[in-house]
């Protein structure tokens, strides 16, 4: 090494990178040194004159790794190393572009430096190159008369200094003639504002419905850059726009795939592609909803949709809540009925609404209880989540089923009408949890709740006898209404799957980061091991907490009590009587004199109104319900109410609205009827005039065919024909139409088929022209007129 260190020249003033030599002077931990000698990898060190510190013998890994240490120059200044070229540059040029690069380079150097790059140790710079004697300029001017003589190459001195320049800040790259890399650069020799142009008509025509191939782009294109850039601008041909495509990262191919997918291209996230984690159990929790694809019973009897929404936990990927609600697309309604409903609070369809979210997250921070029916593998104490340590903690585990308890910190939720309300933000911000929008249009923003509805599809949805498919090339045959589950029966099996089928099996997105070649955990195991490091919060959440998170309304309490979506609602045990009928609640800007309202719409027989006077929750019941009877929900309330408006009721007669539905829900009771027998509810009959399908006769129905006589077979003859003699049907054997008539044969032919004039007419027309015939006969022959043609001997 020290050889080589010996050996490396002096003339240009630079230490090489790394490389020192005895004489060197060197800055190490505040002092200046002068290096003595060299012995293997050890470095001798002499303090500078004047100095106090000691002599230094230490290897050069040791010196080199302290931050002032530095080679100096004579004047004391640190000498800066420059970066390593990149020598990989020149493989994407082409060879005689390299060869020319390489050979600005030597000459580059020369009048930079004085001397070659191999020019030997001890060297002298040729003559016009020793930086002492002549300037830079006469350096330049030398170099560019040479290159011009010996190479053949017109270069001029301000060429040299260009190249110079270029070397200096970029390498060997600067000395690379671009002219040659046109072909390898993006855009190629297209125009700038051509490339823009493209870029915007793709996009637009990703959005658009019609997919359109890559030609009718570039028809587009030119017609677009005629009418925007005007016909000096020049676009390129279809081979080379195709090149330009792919450069882009267009694939000619995607442009006809159907509007969804290439929306979903467009709204793909840049990269660098991250990856969602989190390191606790409720660090982070992503909501969104879907369509199950299943098909239930809806309250009204009728098959509907159903929609569920779900909360993920990203670190144990456990389903730590899940509500199912029932999804109807509107029907087309008349003026009153559509009055009715709106003036009700119904929109066009229905699914899950704002007040879901809200129970979602109350049903997050409570154990899931093991309802009736739910097997014992289902039970927490069967499970791999730690009951003996949640036990103690919280008693309410022992009847819970084995789904975690998960306080969220933070909520993904999208820009979906289920999170529109305001009573799900101020419930987060009342427990402190952070909500974090995702983007529009952007799925990636929560893709592990999109995935886990997708498995939650294939994993359960399909297994159901009901199952649809997510579209119609997925979906088998109708189903038959009497196979389908009620909401309340999917509910119950969705809640089971969930604790033995989801959070009791293998994910293969939890592996234990120090042994990743053992077998994947479940999210009842992750959940376990998390809630060791971070702890289990439970959340106790009262009556009280229960109706904080319920939708709001403000009204007024008149002596006949609380009307509230065309009902009313009155007090159950006398609470109203306390000073708030007919008063104002004090409250300024609230409407109907601001009373505090909280009801939920899948229960609306009662509401809780709140005295703020006192703190104190009244309950009101809804005041026909002994009409009814049984539990309903918001929208057979609205159901019935279009039903009764098509009786020719008013929206507002909630007496007789609460008796349509009791006879509803005894509709719904029943059940479908039997096959064969329709029945149809009030006002969804068929459309006039369509004729119902074709069915069994039953007891009572009309028959046609009764008290006829039974029908012999063997009695049947061959059909009857017309009594026409075989003479009559050949023109030469019939007889003459006066001998017809004197025998009466025409007579009785036309007495035979009296039953149908046309034809009688007919065969008296065929005598008329019979006769027309035998005249010109006999004038033709010169024969007598009592002769008949026929009879003669013509030959």
């Amino acid at each position: 090494m020290s050889e080589a260190l010996t050996a490396r020249p002096k003339a240009s003033g630079l230490a090489p990178r790394g490389i020192v030599a005895p004489g060197d002077r060197v800055r190490w931990m505040g002092d200046q040194y002068t290096v003595s000698a060299l012995s293997g990898t050890a470095v001798h060190l002499m303090p500078a004159p004047g100095s106090v510190a000691p002599p230094i013998a230490a290897a050069i890994q040791f010196l080199a790794v302290a931050e002032d240490f530095a080679v100096l120059d004579q004047t004391g200044v640190p000498v800066a190393a420059g970066p390593f070229p990149n020598w990989a540059m020149l493989e994407g040029v082409s060879a005689d572009c390299a060869r020319d690069a390489r050979i600005w380079q030597r000459h580059v150097i020369e009048v930079d430096t004085g001397l070659l790059p191999d020019a030997p140790e001890g060297s002298r710079p040729r003559e016009g190159y020793d930086p002492g004697q002549f300037t830079l300029v006469e350096r330049y001017q030398r170099k560019a008369a040479e290159m011009s003589a010996v190479l053949g190459w017109k270069v001029s001195w301000k060429t040299v200094q260009r190249k110079r320049l270029h070397f200096r800040q970029d390498g060997i790259w600067g000395l690379v003639d671009k002219r040659c890399t046109r072909k390898s650069t993006l855009h190629g020799r297209t125009d700038a504002r051509v490339v823009d142009l493209l870029l915007a008509l793709h996009e637009r025509q990703a959005k658009e419905q019609a997919a359109t191939d890559a030609r009718t782009l570039f028809e587009n294109l030119r017609r677009a850059a005629r009418a925007t850039l005007g016909p000096a601008v020049k676009v390129p041909a279809d081979p080379t726009l195709y090149v330009l495509l792919r450069r882009l990262g267009i694939d000619a191919l995607q442009l006809r795939d159907p509007t969804r997918r290439r929306k979903d291209r467009l709204n793909r996230p840049a990269p660098p592609f991250g990856v969602t984690t989190a390191t606790a159990p409720g660090e982070l929790v992503q909501i969104d909803s879907t369509a199950l694809d299943v098909k239930v019973l809806g309250d009204d009897g009728r098959p509907t949709q159903v929609e569920l929404t779900a909360a993920i936990d990203v670190f144990t990927r456990s389903v730590i809540a899940a509500v199912l609600r029932p999804k109807t697309a509107g029907r087309r309604k008349t003026r009153q009925q559509t009055r009715a409903l709106l003036s009700a609070g119904t929109s066009k369809g229905r699914a899950t609404k704002a007040v879901d979210a809200s129970l979602l997250l109350a049903l997050c921070m409570v154990p899931a209880p093991m309802r009736p029916g739910f097997d014992a593998a289902a039970s927490v104490s069967r499970s791999d989540l730690p009951y003996e340590e949640l036990l103690e903690v919280d008693a309410r585990m022992e009847h819970a089923a084995a789904r975690p308890v998960i306080m969220p910190e933070t909520i993904v939720i999208d820009h979906g009408t289920v999170f529109a309300g305001q009573t799900f933000f101020d419930a987060c911000s009342y427990l402190g949890i952070s909500v974090r929008p995702a983007r529009k249009r952007t799925p990636t923003d929560k893709a592990i709740v999109e995935r886990t509805f997708a498995s939650i599809k294939s994993l359960f949805s399909q297994h159901v006898n009901s199952y649809t498919g997510r579209d119609f090339s997925r979906r088998g045959k109708e189903v038959h209404p009497d196979r389908l589950w009620t909401l309340h029966e999917l509910d119950d099996l969705l809640q089971e799957w969930i604790a033995v089928g989801w959070q009791a099996r293998p994910h293969e997105e939890l592996r234990s980061p120090y042994e990743p070649n053992l077998p994947p955990l479940t999210p009842n195991q992750v959940y376990a091991a998390g809630v060791q490091a971070a702890g289990y919060v439970p959340i106790p959440l009262g009556y009280e907490d229960y109706l904080q998170l319920l939708p709001t309304a403000w009204v007024g309490v008149r002596d006949e009590g609380i009307r509230f979506k065309n009902r009313t609602y009155d007090n159950f045990k006398g609470e109203l009587d306390n000073g708030i009928r007919n008063r104002p609640s004090g409250l300024k800007g609230k409407k109907r004199d601001g009373w505090e309202l909280r009801y939920n719409p899948y229960t609306p027989e009662q509401v809780w109104l709140r005295d703020h006077r006192s703190g104190a929750w009244i309950t009101a019941v809804f005041k026909h319900q002994h009409l009814i009877g049984a539990p309903w929900t918001q929208h057979l309330w609205e159901s019935a109410a279009a039903e009764h408006v098509a009786r020719g009721g008013r929206h507002t007669d909630d007496e007789n609205i609460a008796q349509v539905l009791a006879e509803l829900l005894e509709r719904a009771g029943r059940g479908p009827e039997e096959p064969g027998v329709v029945s149809v509810p009030d006002g969804y009959g068929p459309l006039p005039g369509l004729e119902a399908a074709w069915a069994t006769p039953g007891e009572g129905d009309l028959d046609p065919f009764a008290g006829a006589a039974t029908l012999d077979l063997d009695a049947l003859g061959p059909l009857t024909v017309l009594e026409i003699g075989e003479t009559s049907l050949n023109p030469v054997d019939a007889p003459s139409p006066a001998d017809a008539a004197e025998s009466g044969s025409v007579t009785g032919w036309a007495e035979a088929g009296r039953a149908d004039t046309e034809a009688a007419s007919l065969l008296a027309d065929l005598g008329d022209l019979d006769d027309g015939f035998d005249d010109a006969a006999r004038l033709l022959l010169d024969l007598p007129a009592d002769t008949d043609p026929a009879q003669e001997d013509l030959s």
